[in-house]
């Protein structure tokens, strides 16, 4: 499921199950977190949706 970094943020950002991960630095400086698939727990090292959420929410909001 390799996408560009908006697509990966947009999909996060209506993703229910987004979950930051525990060792996951990535903030701004106000310190808020990025939202990304990129920083979610659930977004495996070969860049799939673990629970497979990314292509419906794909679909579902037309990204």
């Amino acid at each position: 499921m390799r996408a560009d970094e908006q697509t990966y943020s947009n999909v996060a950002k209506n993703c229910s199950a987004y979950a930051v991960k525990d060792c996951c630095s990535c903030s701004n400086k106000s310190g808020d977190t990025k939202v990304s698939c990129t920083t979610c727990r659930h977004f495996a090292s070969n860049k799939h949706c673990m629970l497979d959420l990314f292509d419906p929410i794909v679909e579902n909001h037309n990204f």
